[in-house]
């Protein structure tokens, strides 16, 4: 691990930190510079420079990034590369016109491919195909004016920047003259403010230089400094000013060796370093020791930190590969010993990802070891992943065959239920449901749809035996299916909240539900139950206010029993039972008033038992517009079962006359 000292002493890192040395004039002089010196702050400015232009160029060319070229035309590509390779700037728009140029190039490749497949379509020869617009043309023209413009910018920059090197190196040479000159030390400061003001107007110089002739220049430039000791004014201000943000520093530095933080520690104290090297000038004589001394020993106290933190480290590295090892050996059980069933390679799958996240989210090992984990660790999941692989490929030939046996069960159960003799298959649909169980795996979703319907047609044979069903055929199976799919579709209805609507509704759907076919028996009887409970289903979960649900609900009711006599007669009994319950609770309700005089009218009690038997009341009402509704359709179909019998008496008679 490198040391933090050498850090603080990286000639790049210094490169980075700005400078805050000042330079007060010497007396007499007429500015006072109160901010931090220029000259020590170039190669910021320089990127302050660099910035600058790069917002400046992000800003005039935001309008052009938000374009879509795709949307433009080949001819309107070309327009507009023209126009920005002959801006002033064009150079700020670099990426914008490269961007131009692929698209461009791009589209027109597609753009000839379609010219040539017309050309052949219409009976050309590809060898005869020949297309070059005149807006080609152009595209070729401006992008070679482009490279010759770049070529041009570049070579120039390139010669700009190194007559800068020549100036910047005149200036170091001037600065170097200030110091042998036996002049008025006012007349000194003034030139090298002057050298200092040029420095900065002069613009930048070739990268591989650029550190190199900044050093040189910051160099002789606090050589200059000490010449100022002449004036002693200006140096003790400068002193003072130092002493103070040094003490500042080693104030920074004592504080930060109480951090618990040792890593957050160490870069700042890299940081203050900088600071005190690069950015702070000396102070007097006789404080410097001093100042320097406390300075080093709050650094030592988190150095020893950091040296402590890196043994810990060690192990910490140690214990890291330790946990690794540990994981990879539980891995290598896995490859070692596959699964052999579905449950067991899921439960599996399952731990073995954990152990990859584990895995990955260990901190650091030695370099020495880290390699080696890490082949380990990709070998080992390669492995398992093969065998995981092959298994589920053989799985998959095992699934279809047990898919095939499945579907040979349900297509059994239906030729048993079409034959005439079905009663007697009864012991094997009892074979064929323990068959079903012992068939093996196959995927949920398939194994649903396929347990459905076996359920269905096994539940169909056994409710036929319940309900003493003589004689099975094609139509009452079709019948039953149909009925069966129309109660699934039911779930996914969207019944209108208003109770008019939803009886318009209701009753398309039942006469929907009825034209399906005729069932008999328990079988009907189980159908419409499970199409009422659907429904029910359904204005529960629905939008429809609360208070008329009930009333929903009776109309459903009332529409399924109207053509059956025994089911009205029952409804009617269950009718008067509730009519009953309600009149017994209202009249003890009538008793409990009894107990409370005149004036308790605003008594909270009495309030809730008027509300309550006014409630009473109107569900009795209710209920006994209902019974008589049910009574007035029972007695029509009594009447018209009556007249179907006396047409049947009055045919019988007629055939008697006949035949005497």
């Amino acid at each position: 691990m490198a040391n933090i000292k050498d850090k603080a002493n990286d000639p790049q890192e210094e490169k980075k930190v700005k400078s805050s040395e000042t330079i007060n004039p010497p007396k007499g002089d007429s500015k006072e510079n109160k901010s931090p010196s220029k000259m020590e702050t170039d190669v910021d400015n320089r990127k302050d420079l660099v910035l600058e232009n790069e917002g400046e160029k992000k800003s005039e060319t935001i309008e052009e990034e938000k374009k879509d070229f795709s949307q433009m035309s080949l001819i309107e590509l070309v327009e507009d590369l023209q126009k920005k390779i002959k801006n002033e700037r064009w150079f700020i728009n670099d990426k914008y016109i490269k961007e131009i140029i692929n698209t461009f190039n791009v589209n027109f490749k597609s753009e000839i491919h379609k010219k040539k497949e017309a050309f052949m379509n219409e009976g050309g020869n590809e060898i005869d195909f020949y297309f070059n617009p005149e807006y080609k043309k152009v595209f070729d023209q401006a992008v070679r004016e482009f490279k010759k413009n770049k070529r041009t910018y570049y070579q120039e920059r390139e010669q700009s920047q190194k007559l800068n090197l020549d100036r910047k190196l005149e200036i170091i040479e001037s600065l170097k003259e200030l110091i042998n000159i036996d002049e008025n030390i006012n007349t000194s400061y003034k030139k090298f403010k002057n050298l200092q003001e040029i420095w900065h107007k002069t613009g930048p110089v070739p990268r591989t230089q650029s550190n190199n002739i900044w050093q040189t220049f910051k160099h002789h430039t606090e050589i200059f400094y000490d010449f100022l000791h002449l004036n002693r004014e200006l140096r003790d201000l400068d002193f003072k000013r130092n002493y103070e943000e040094k003490t500042k520093i080693i104030k920074q530095t004592e504080a930060l060796s109480k951090i618990p933080d040792i890593l957050k520690a160490s870069r700042e104290l890299n940081t203050l370093h900088r600071l005190w090297k690069n950015d702070l000038g000396p102070v007097a004589k006789e404080n410097r020791e001093e100042l320097w001394d406390r300075f080093k020993a709050a650094s030592q106290k988190i150095h020893a930190r950091r040296q402590e933190f890196d043994k810990e480290y060690d192990n910490i590295l140690e214990e890291n590969l330790n946990k690794k090892k540990s994981i990879l050996n539980k891995m290598e059980e896995i490859k070692n010993n596959p699964p052999q069933n579905h449950n067991k390679w899921r439960k599996t799958i399952e731990e073995f990802n954990k152990m990859r996240e584990e895995f990955q989210s260990i901190g650091q090992v030695t370099k020495k070891q880290s390699k080696a984990q890490w082949t380990k660790f990709r070998e080992i999941s390669r492995q398992i992943n093969r065998e995981k692989n092959q298994f589920y490929k053989f799985q998959k030939a095992e699934q279809k065959k047990n898919i095939d046996l499945k579907k040979a069960l349900i297509n059994e159960v239906k030729e048993i239920l079409e034959n005439d003799n079905w009663r007697s298959s009864s012991d094997r649909m009892k074979n064929i449901q323990k068959d079903w169980r012992t068939t093996g795996f196959i995927p949920r979703k398939l194994s649903n749809e396929l347990w459905q319907e076996f359920r269905d047609q096994c539940n169909l044979y056994f409710e036929r035996i319940k309900s003493n069903f003589q004689r099975i055929n094609k139509s009452e199976l079709s019948a039953y299916q149909k009925k069966q799919d129309f109660i699934k579709g039911i779930e996914s209805f969207q019944i209108p909240p208003e109770l008019e609507t939803f009886i318009e509704f209701f009753n398309y759907q039942w006469k929907e539900y009825v034209e399906l076919g005729e069932l008999t028996g328990n079988t009907n009887t189980k159908s419409i139950e499970n199409f009422n409970r659907a429904f029910f289903n359904l204005i529960d979960k629905s939008d429809m206010e609360k208070s008329i649900k009930p009333e929903a609900k009776n109309h459903i009711r009332f529409s399924i029993i109207k053509e059956d006599e025994n089911e009205l007669s029952r409804e009617i009994i269950n009718i008067k039972s509730v009519i009953e319950e309600f009149n017994a609770e209202a009249r003890q309700l009538e008793n409990n008033l009894d107990y409370f005089s005149n004036s308790s009218s605003e008594n909270p009690l009495f309030i809730d038992v008027t509300s309550k038997l006014d409630q009473l009341k109107s569900d009795i009402e209710k209920q006994k517009e209902q019974l008589f509704s049910y009574r007035k359709l029972k007695r029509e179909m009594a009447s018209r079962n009556a007249s179907v019998e006396e047409e049947s008496i009055e045919s019988d008679g007629e055939d008697g006359r006949t035949e005497a």
